[in-house]
């Protein structure tokens, strides 16, 4: 939004994390009290005048619940007919989604000493993170501007009120699922507007139509929205953020998260590099899992926990797998309190672990107090070969559920030659694979609850081979690759 001085526009710049939306919003509140501090032409000083407008306060609360927030504006000279422009202006809550945007002018007769109008507050009926905007007069006429000109408004989204959860039907549907998959019967939440896909198909719609078309197979397909350690310290707004603008967007449905905090989303192979969990860090993912279980609240949710948590324990010390452990069962606590949520914690792959040692490892990190576990989120192995293994599992974990990823296991892994020196297989950006078998809650297998998309299809692995761009950037080459390369049967 540009801010306007008399003969000067100034335009802020899009930020896309919540600590710049946060100084962007606190430059702006500044630009607008000096521009709100200049009077119209004709008056005498630019100084603030003790008798101008002024806002009651410059921070200001209002519970989600509300409805709408009040806001007051006041005055001590009366002795005649005066008017005043006020505006919202954006912070960390997002307009249209938590608040609707207002601007307008107040008129005061001789004699008023007060006037107010509304913001509209929308209530998500969900325990949520604060979240801020900001409010700003400009433009008084036959009267000065006082102090404060400016504020910051807070919602507050309450304390998460005593829900029971619905063990036989956890997700809250409007049906019971008819089998033990709590999934079955959930319409899964398709991210149309910021899909990586999705954006690039946008710009393509023109220029390179057919390339467009292609990217629709993947921008069609429920993701999963990943959080981690680029999250910040305090996910909690960016998740609430998200799942707000779900049940938004699309109503009913539910969204797919993951978290990827404590592997920091770094392939450590092929070199294992052993190095053990400190103390403080175990203290900082408590913090960090209580904020994403705030930003969750009452929002119904599959939780894909910690990928890689498990298939990496081989690099750590004996006190950093003790860690590890606890790290997870401390997770497992957190999550397991929220009402509407199921969670699935990573069990590796078929080709890294044996399903002896996994099931142990599942075991020791609280495994029997969610759903499940999921499997090949970071590898490429065939979808029939993660049943095999799953099952496995399941059986020396008293028949737990699980999901595999099937985003890029369409031709299953490429095995490279020198596996002494490589692996079982190669993991960053691998030549010649394609999607695998599409996203659906019913698979057909009674111990799998779903096959989902959870690594972001046309996501770069990193800089592995020439041209290849960081981990984590979206390729929309690779992207193309997988979608011509597709093979959607279970193999």
């Amino acid at each position: 939004m540009p801010v306007q001085i008399p003969g000067v526009t100034i335009k802020l710049a899009p930020w896309s994390s919540d600590i710049g939306r946060m100084i962007k919003l606190a430059i702006t509140l500044i630009l607008c009290a000096v521009a709100a501090a200049i009077v119209p032409a004709g008056a005498s000083a630019l100084t603030l005048d003790p008798d101008g407008f002024r806002l009651q306060s410059s921070s200001m609360t209002v519970a989600q619940s509300a409805g709408s927030a009040v806001v007051t504006i006041e005055r001590n000279d009366t002795s005649s007919e005066a008017q005043i422009r006020y505006e919202t202006l954006p912070g960390s809550a997002v307009r249209g989604q938590d608040y609707q945007p207002v601007k307008g002018m107040l008129d005061f007769a001789q004699g008023q000493s007060s006037a107010s109008f509304s913001i509209p507050i929308v209530d998500h009926q969900t325990p949520e993170p604060p979240k801020t905007l900001g409010i700003a007069l400009f433009s008084p006429y036959l009267l000065g501007m006082g102090s404060p000109s400016a504020a910051v408004l807070t919602i507050t989204g309450g304390t998460l009120p005593p829900v029971l959860r619905n063990p036989v039907n956890p997700l809250d549907l409007s049906a019971t699922p008819p089998t033990t998959n709590p999934l079955s019967g959930a319409q899964p939440f398709v991210d149309w507007k910021y899909g990586l896909s999705a954006i690039q198909q946008r710009r393509w719609r023109h220029s390179h139509p057919r390339a467009a078309g292609m990217l629709g197979v993947i921008a069609s397909q429920p993701g999963v929205q990943r959080f981690g350690n680029w999250s910040g310290r305090d996910p909690g707004l960016q998740v609430a953020q998200f799942l707000d603008r779900a049940a938004v967007e699309q109503p009913g449905t539910v969204p797919e998260l993951a978290t990827y905090y404590l592997v920091e989303a770094k392939r450590i192979h092929p070199q294992c590099r052993h190095y053990s969990d400190a103390g403080w860090r175990q203290a900082a993912f408590h913090r960090w899992m209580q904020s994403l279980a705030q930003g969750i609240g009452n929002y119904r949710a599959i939780m894909f926990l910690e990928m890689d948590s498990l298939i990496t324990v081989g690099c750590l010390s004996r006190h950093g797998v003790e860690v590890r452990m606890a790290e997870l069962r401390d997770a497992i606590n957190i999550l397991s309190h929220l009402p509407r949520v199921v969670v699935y914690l990573d069990a590796g792959a078929a080709d890294a672990v044996p399903a002896r040692e996994t099931a142990r490892l599942l075991r020791r990190a609280g495994v029997s107090e969610i759903q499940g576990f999921f499997l090949n989120s970071t590898h490429f192995d065939w979808t029939s070969r993660e049943i095999r293994y799953g099952e496995e599992i399941s059986r020396m974990t008293g028949g737990k559920h699980f999901v595999v990823n099937t985003s890029e296991n369409g031709h299953g892994p490429l095995v490279p030659r020198n596996r002494v020196k490589y692996g079982n297989e190669l993991h960053c950006n691998p030549r010649g694979r394609g999607l695998g078998p599409k996203p659906t809650f019913d698979t057909g297998y009674p111990n799998v609850d779903a096959f989902a998309w959870i690594a972001t299809p046309g996501k770069s692995g990193g800089t592995c081979g020439s041209g290849d761009p960081p981990g984590g950037d979206y390729w929309p080459a690779m992207a193309l690759g997988l979608v011509r390369r597709a093979d959607f049967a279970v193999r």
